[in-house]
């Protein structure tokens, strides 16, 4: 017969405490619609090495201490996504005004993040999981213009239970998704002609703080954070290579200084917000303060016309400037 991974479901709910799997998690969580992924167990059969006066023959084995990861992917969806990048940044502040809702999400400098409670239901009833401690160690967005918004979440967590009964009726995020025709970006406050983008926080977690007398890491900590990403362009004159490649858009030869601008990314539905006055779109707002361009090369070949994978850096010089504000604008008054 078989399960079908479709009938799955996986939620989220920010834990109140550490260790404690939410006691609200059934009316407040949020229900995030995935493309694939789950989390699975990181664990080693211990087995024996061979002994002097013993057989040729593996003697035994037993099962040590274990955590869970994984990545889900998934379309974004502007209900949901919030819950993801407060458990990746840290702080998150909301705010109603004339039917829209305005979710602005900041990094903490904190080692210790937002912890997530999670429910995940595999299959048709094979399997149902609760997760404790969840974290966000890795968080993707990319798109492309002919194509949609899509984002990767990669997580860890401390604890696992089986056999839970799932939420009957999930609190299921079906808002609009979000296209490369709505998504613009600038750079330096100037609109870039990019054919796709790529942004990634990278939160640096150790997974492998076991300690003796248990079967569980003792805490999950971020170390350095890493906030970067890429763009596909069409480059209308050569000023962006010289600032990667020399430092500054005048320079004529290498210099030591990097340039650092403002990178926005901004990205909306075509759906209006139920209610708002004047009508405002779904949105999300990704401003970077800082970020300064990795050296490449120009690589003409044939007739093709010049384009350029650019990566960049995000970079934060002064401590009260975050590295990156999220701006999240849709219907839900509150993040789960």
């Amino acid at each position: 017969m078989g399960f079908s991974s479709q009938a799955g479901q996986v939620l989220f709910r920010t834990q109140s405490a550490d260790d404690t799997f939410p006691a609200d998690f059934a009316a407040e969580h949020r229900a995030m619609k995935l493309r694939s992924g789950s989390l699975g167990p990181n664990r080693d059969l211990l087995v024996t090495d061979p002994e002097i006066g013993g057989g040729r023959d593996t003697v035994d084995a037993y099962l040590g201490a274990v955590s869970w990861a994984g990545d889900y992917e998934f379309y974004a969806r502007l209900e949901a996504l919030p819950t993801l990048l407060k458990a990746c940044l840290g702080e998150a502040g909301s705010a109603t005004a004339s039917g829209v809702n305005t979710h602005t999400v900041t990094p903490l400098d904190s080692a210790s993040l937002p912890r997530l409670g999670i429910e995940e239901k595999i299959g048709d009833g094979m399997e149902t999981y609760h997760y404790i401690d969840g974290v966000v160690n890795t968080f993707h967005l990319e798109a492309e213009a002919n194509g949609y918004l899509m984002g990767t979440a990669g997580l860890i967590a401390r604890k696992q239970t089986a056999g839970e009964t799932p939420t009957a009726v999930p609190s299921w995020d079906d808002s609009p998704m979000i296209v490369g025709t709505n998504i613009a970006i600038t750079y330096n406050a100037i609109s870039l002609p990019a054919k796709s983008f790529g942004l990634d926080i990278n939160n640096n977690f150790e997974d492998d703080d076991f300690r003796l007398g248990s079967f569980y890491m003792g805490d999950v900590i971020a170390k350095s954070r890493e906030v970067s990403g890429s763009l596909s362009i069409r480059p209308e004159n050569s000023d962006l290579w010289r600032q990667a490649v020399y430092g500054t858009t005048a320079a004529v030869a290498p210099g030591g200084l990097t340039t650092k601008s403002a990178l926005v990314i901004t990205c909306s539905t075509y759906e209006d917000i139920v209610g708002s006055t004047p009508l405002t779109k779904s949105s999300i707002a990704i401003t970077i303060p800082k970020v300064a361009l990795e050296p490449y090369a120009l690589e003409p070949s044939g007739d093709d016309v010049i384009e350029n994978d650019v990566s960049w850096r995000a970079l934060r010089p002064v401590a009260a400037t975050d590295i990156c504000t999220v701006v999240v604008k849709n219907s839900f008054a509150d993040i789960a």
